[in-house]
């Protein structure tokens, strides 16, 4: 919220440090994550890599929170305010309500590049951490398996399951739009 409705200078800031891991290559944050890990000592474990790909999501669930908290009204913010509702209370019970949706595809997403991150996962981690990427990047180097063809299938129909699914909730809601219009012009 404060780089929503912060100060010009204050979200110019904010939103070049946030957005910085975007515009950075993916092999310069490893090494750099690699060296700060190291004299850490926290390379191969599941904290170095827990840090690593939330560096890495950060900017995507920033740029989608930002969007949906900009797309807000703030009059219902500033009505509850003087109902005599604390920031708290407003925040809970007002702001998150109407950006759940926002917080559920930030969520997605960010789930979506730690799940594609192959470089970061590959410098973090160790022989004890193995992650799905890097299981199938070393399926196919160092031998090839049915294993490999056989995720690929399952994440394809997860894939084509869940825009189904999408399209079908969509469809449902036109349908339903349709059908309460025409109830109220009849109705009136």
């Amino acid at each position: 919220m404060a780089l929503v409705r912060g100060s010009p200078r204050m979200r110019r800031v904010g939103y070049q440090l946030l957005l910085a891991p975007m515009i950075v290559p993916v092999i310069v944050s490893a090494v750099a994550l690699y060296f700060l890990f190291a004299r850490l000592q926290l390379v191969n474990t599941n904290l170095a890599l827990v840090i690593a790909h939330t560096i890495g999501a950060v900017p995507l669930v920033v740029l989608i929170v930002a969007a949906s908290l900009q797309a807000l009204n703030v009059r219902l913010e500033h009505a509850a305010a003087s109902l005599g509702a604390s920031r708290i209370v407003t925040i809970w019970k007002i702001v998150l309500p109407l950006m759940r949706p926002a917080l559920i595809v930030a969520g997605f997403f960010a789930f979506l590049h730690s799940f594609d991150e192959l470089v970061l996962s590959l410098f973090v981690s160790g022989p004890d951490t193995t992650t799905l990427p890097i299981k199938m990047w070393s399926g196919i180097r160092e031998e090839i398996t049915p294993t490999i063809a056989a995720v690929s299938s399952l994440l394809i129909a997860l894939t084509v399951v869940m825009y189904a699914g999408v399209e079908v909730v969509r469809q449902t809601g036109e349908r339903r739009n349709k059908y309460n219009e025409l109830v109220n012009d009849e109705g009136a």
